[in-house]
């Protein structure tokens, strides 16, 4: 919201400018047009109504500016509403489908209850990833996050993933925008890579960055595929979701000064291999 407020007074600014300098050589070419004629009636008429045509222009579009800024805010004010409550409902209905699974009789199927789990997970990843696409210019946050909480955190939500974090370092980044990145690539070794396993390895990179490399024990992807990755609507083979999840990841990670590399499969990563590099907090 800061920025969009930036970027409507540089719209103002521009139009001012554009404003004065029309107006200021319209009033020199009509007050050398006098000086240097003796029909001063005819340039008088000409000159003013070129003036008065250029003044009504610029306050157009000072009014343009001023209404689209106002339905931008009215947009986005209804956005943020609107995913505030969905997102509630969503923290809602995943918090009472846990409680339902922890008192599920043994014997029962629970397949039902964790395909609903599952798709929740997945709904509150898509919001938060219309969020940040909707809001490209957003402010991001520089504070220091523990990777290994983080991640401790959001395995939760997939509890047929085991999640091994090797290191104990520490990124500086915006809190929310590095949990949407690390939700998005478990998200991705579930659904897309089928794995069981994923390692997190971290590690100094040198000139006070961290080294994160996010490692799934799955499917992998073609290496042909590898370098589209990251890129709108890109999906690895005949893969379900709409392809945003790894362009929000490569966006956010840019975002807060760092590197997004998309790595094709070896001995020791069989499957799909991510690799971030962060402002450190050494």
């Amino acid at each position: 919201m800061t920025r969009s407020r930036s970027h409507s007074g540089l719209h103002y600014v521009i139009a001012a400018v554009w404003l004065a300098v029309t107006v200021s050589l319209a009033s020199w070419w009509l007050s050398v047009g006098l000086r240097l004629t003796n029909r001063h009636r005819m340039f008088v008429w000409e000159g003013g109504t070129f003036i008065v045509l250029l003044v009504a222009g610029g306050v157009a579009i000072v009014l343009a500016i001023r209404r689209e800024h106002g339905r931008r805010q009215a947009i986005e004010a209804f956005f943020m509403s609107f995913t505030h409550d969905l997102k509630t409902s969503l923290a809602s209905i995943q918090l009472q489908a846990e409680s339902l699974r922890e008192d599920w009789p043994e014997a029962a199927p629970r397949e039902p209850l964790d395909r609903l789990l599952h798709d929740t997970v997945r709904l509150q990843i898509q919001l938060e990833n219309s969020l940040f696409v909707s809001q490209p210019d957003g402010r991001l946050l520089r504070e220091r996050v523990d990777v290994v909480s983080t991640f401790a955190r959001l395995a939760q939500d997939w509890p047929e993933l085991s999640v091994e974090v090797r290191g104990s370092e520490s990124v500086i980044a915006d809190a929310r925008a590095f949990e949407a990145v690390c939700r998005n690539l478990l998200q991705n070794a579930v659904v897309h890579g089928g794995a069981a396993r994923v390692t997190v390895s971290l590690a100094p990179a040198g000139s006070g960055r961290v080294r994160m490399t996010v490692s799934d024990h799955g499917r992998g992807v073609s290496a042909s595929i590898l370098p589209s990755l990251g890129e709108p609507f890109a999906k690895g083979g005949e893969a379900r979701g709409t392809g945003m999840g790894l362009f929000v990841c490569r966006q956010l990670v840019a975002r807060m000064g760092g590197s997004l590399t998309f790595l094709s499969a070896s001995a020791e990563s069989p499957g799909f291999t991510a690799m971030l590099e962060l402002p450190g907090t050494r």
